[in-house]
C-alpha cells in the first residue's frame, strides 16, 4: 500500500513545471520566450505586459544565486537592448517572482494592473 502512494509522490515531484508564463496582451511573447531561454541561469519566470511596459520576474538556478544581482543586469541590459521603447522592469528576487505568478492567478483587471506593477517595483527597492 505504502509503496505505490511512495512512487506517486515521487513522480508528481519529479514532474515538469511550467517554466515560462507571459501574462497580458502581447505580440512578441515568443520573441521575449526565446530571449529568456538563451539564458542558461534562468530557472522559471514569468513575464507581465501591460500598457507599454513590461515585468519580467525570474528564477535563478541555485548555483547561481550568489551572483544573482549581475545576472538580472545582464539580463536587464539584453531586455532594454531588444525592447528600448518599452518601460521593462527585470527582477530576479523571488517574493517579486511570486507576487507576479499570483497576479496571474487572480487574473486582475487591467485598471488595477498598472497599481499592482507600481506596488511591486516599490516592492523590488525595499533592502529587507
Amino acid at each position: 500500500m505504502t509503496l505505490p502512494l511512495l512512487v506517486v509522490l515521487l513522480l508528481n515531484g519529479c514532474a515538469e513545471k511550467e517554466k515560462f508564463i507571459v501574462y497580458g496582451p502581447s505580440q512578441n511573447g515568443s520573441e521575449v520566450e526565446a530571449l529568456i531561454k538563451e539564458e542558461d541561469y534562468v530557472e522559471r519566470s514569468t513575464v507581465i505586459h501591460y500598457d507599454d511596459s513590461m515585468l519580467v520576474a525570474v528564477q535563478i538556478k541555485p548555483w547561481e544565486k550568489w551572483k544573482k544581482t549581475k545576472l538580472e543586469k545582464k539580463l536587464q541590459k539584453k531586455f532594454d537592448e531588444k525592447y528600448p521603447n518599452k518601460d521593462v522592469f527585470v527582477s530576479a528576487d523571488y517574493k517579486i517572482f511570486y507576487e507576479a505568478n499570483k497576479i496571474k492567478k487572480d487574473q486582475i483587471e487591467d485598471n488595477k494592473l498598472s497599481d499592482k506593477i507600481k506596488e511591486l517595483k516599490e516592492l523590488a527597492k525595499e533592502k529587507t
